[in-house]
């Protein structure tokens, strides 16, 4: 069993990767999940623990399921990371997201 020092820097980790997946400072990102810049870097380091109310503010400002943040079980995480920078693009660009997509399919078949 992990300490519990262990396990924050654990969390702390995955959510470093999904603020730096979605490029943003720790200021832009605190800013985004309604904490302090301060509080997310000792998050991030693993030197605070996270209350379910800041796992939330996390979640629901990323568009992302906590299963990732809590236990790192990736799957899922990858399609919440996409639906969520696609709701960025104009219809236009979706269009040719799409198109791509649509032949990566066509390759791996």
């Amino acid at each position: 069993m992990k300490s519990d020092r262990e396990y924050n820097l654990m969390v702390g980790l995955r959510i470093r990767e999904v603020r730096e997946s979605f490029h943003l400072t720790r200021e832009k990102f605190s800013e985004k999940c309604d904490i302090s810049p301060s509080f997310l870097a000792d998050i991030e380091r693993g030197n605070k623990s996270l209350t379910a109310k800041t796992i939330y503010k996390i979640c629901d400002a990323c568009n992302i399921s906590a299963d990732y943040i809590i236990s790192g079980h990736k799957s899922g995480f990858d399609k919440d990371l996409a639906i969520e920078m696609l709701d960025h693009y104009s219809d236009e660009q979706l269009e040719h997201i799409t198109n791509i997509l649509y032949e990566i399919r066509q390759l791996s078949r």
